[in-house]
């Protein structure tokens, strides 16, 4: 067995913009030397290898969520946003984890999910109608509004305040970047989201209840003793936080994959069954996640000690584009046979709750998307965003025309 601090590993600079913005050639040179594992520049130990990544995500009893570690490592116990990240869903386990998921999870099944796709499809044509005519824009800032505006709808609260948290739930996407110098505004975007859904609860509160939304589920499970007050402000700012960043990013990033496509690209014009299998792709070559683990207990992985406390930071875009998993993973296929394996929405206790949510959206978007606009021309070089972060594109500069004719 190898001792995990004596290995000869490759370093891979996942912190630095040039990986941010082309991360496969580092990696394919780092499984040159390892297949699975490589140190990181911000501590602990990367995992990119597919097998890997999917049997540690989804191992909770050896590793659990960092979490609590990234409220440390800034130095934010004790602030609103170090117990937000202390004690959201998504960073308990056990009965505490099952406790939280049942106070919500009926309101992201399936079933209730299909019931906004009407919602999702007015917010992006209302969107559209605006941005159009402006003909050239920043696909990623126009598409951030999209999760959003269809959040509040969710709430049932007003979109005027959707260029306000916008900012705050970029800067709360940067929390798992590891940048302290970003502490301060973490902690005064924390703020504006705590204020947002706290003012969303109690003017839902005044309301009444009697629907089947989000934030009345939540309210039946307080009223049950299942959560308390706080825990139902802090997972309805988790969720906006992972429904934005997750349908935001991928769908930006579909489109800049789609870019030289046009076939693919006048298919999913009319063809919603296609779009799905073209988001399936997505996540898998472009997944935007980076899951932090830490070691709960000293424990072997394929003849690898891993020592109590380690981090471990997976890869889940890398893994969809191990060679050893996925054929010819560099190119962009939406008939993959096995692209719907992706590791995107996790595994385990922490699967992501709202993944029908992020689904929907994103299949949703891209098949109006296409309806209405020609495939978009590239102006201009993309910015990328961090990748130890949400990854994803911080700029996509395009110019647009409407499609020749309603599909």
């Amino acid at each position: 067995m190898q001792q995990l601090a004596e290995m000869d590993l490759p370093l891979m600079p996942a912190e630095t913009p040039e990986f941010a913005a082309n991360p496969s050639p580092f990696v394919e040179e780092a499984r040159e030397r390892h297949p699975w594992l490589a140190k990181s520049n911000v501590g602990g130990y990367i995992v990119h290898g597919y097998i890997a990544a999917r049997d540690i995500i989804g191992d909770d009893i050896n590793t659990h969520p960092f979490y609590p570690g990234i409220a440390a490592y800034y130095d934010a116990e004790g602030t609103g946003w170090g117990d937000f990240m202390s004690n959201m869903m998504n960073a308990t386990v056990g009965e505490k984890h099952r406790q939280l998921r049942v106070s919500c999870q009926s309101a992201f099944s399936p079933k209730n999910i299909n019931t906004y796709r009407s919602l999702m499809r007015e917010v992006l044509g209302e969107l559209l109608d605006e941005w159009l005519p402006k003909r050239r824009f920043d696909f990623a800032y126009f598409a951030s509004f999209f999760p959003i505006s269809v959040f509040c709808g969710l709430l049932g609260v007003s979109r005027e305040i959707v260029p306000k948290i916008r900012d705050a739930l970029e800067t709360q996407g940067e929390s798992v970047s590891l940048d302290k110098s970003r502490r301060d505004d973490l902690l005064a975007a924390f703020e504006v989201l705590w204020a947002f859904v706290d003012g969303a609860v109690k003017e839902r509160e005044k309301a009444g209840g009697g629907t089947n939304g989000l934030i009345d589920t939540m309210l039946a499970a307080r009223d049950a003793g299942t959560i308390n007050d706080t825990e139902l402000r802090q997972n309805l700012i988790m969720f906006a936080a992972g429904g934005y960043d997750t349908s935001k990013n991928m769908l930006a990033l579909i489109v800049y994959n789609l870019l030289d496509k046009p076939d693919v690209w006048a298919r999913c014009a009319w063809d919603i069954g296609y779009c799905r299998k073209v988001v399936n792709e997505g996540l898998r070559h472009s997944g935007i996640s980076t899951v932090y683990r830490v070691a709960t207990r000293d424990f072997e992985y394929d003849g690898v000690l891993i020592p109590k406390d380690t981090m471990l930071i997976m890869m889940v875009s890398m893994a969809g584009r191990d060679p050893s998993y996925f054929a010819d993973p560099l190119t962009f296929d939406p008939d993959r046979k096995n692209a719907s394996q992706h590791v995107t929405f996790g595994r385990g206790e922490h699967y992501c709750i709202g993944m029908h949510l992020a689904r929907a959206q994103i299949e949703e978007g891209l098949h109006l998307l296409t309806q209405r606009i020609a495939l978009p021309k590239l102006t201009g070089e993309p910015a990328w965003r961090s990748y130890l972060g949400i990854w994803g594109l911080e700029t996509l500069p395009v110019e647009v025309e409407p499609a020749l004719a309603p599909h």
